[in-house]
């Protein structure tokens, strides 16, 4: 058996890898996707930045509430520098998600919410009638890794 895994071990490493970076691809393709026709609408506070690899990008860490359910998520800083990002902590900005994976979701910081749009009725009808917002989010942010969504 010792034999089994030592002989074995970088083939099992590589199909596991395989497998995660394989979900990744399908996890941001099914956004991209869904978004428009199983997309929904929330508010996300960004709570802070954090670095990622050898301090190589940043992510927003934030939270959305759904149901009386708190979530965290984490959404790359896309092309923003890291002192740009930090402003934004604090701040309320749009959250899509997919009304069939929670998890599956991203923070637009570049469409700030204001308090009026305290609900996602609101929310909706003031993003149905922005042609500039929905231009916005069809630029889709990218996504943090999927298992830092969900694990």
């Amino acid at each position: 058996m010792n034999f089994f895994k030592r002989k074995h071990y970088l083939i099992v490493f590589v199909v596991f890898f395989a497998g995660i970076f394989s979900y990744q691809y399908f996890f941001v393709k099914i956004f991209k996707s869904f978004y428009n026709q199983k997309g929904l609408y929330t508010i996300g506070k960004i709570k802070d930045v954090k670095g990622y690899g050898r301090g190589t990008g940043f992510n927003y860490l934030y939270t959305f509430n759904l149901n009386g359910k708190k979530y965290e998520s984490v959404c790359d800083i896309g092309s923003l520098s890291y002192s740009e990002a930090k402003k934004r902590i604090n701040n309320n900005f749009l959250v899509v998600y997919l009304n069939n994976d929670v998890y599956n979701n991203r923070i637009y910081s570049n469409i700030p919410i204001d308090d009026s749009l305290d609900n996602n009725v609101k929310l909706k009808e003031w993003i149905d009638n922005n042609i500039k917002i929905k231009s916005k989010i069809d630029s889709i942010p990218s996504p943090g890794y999927f298992f830092q969504n969900y694990f």
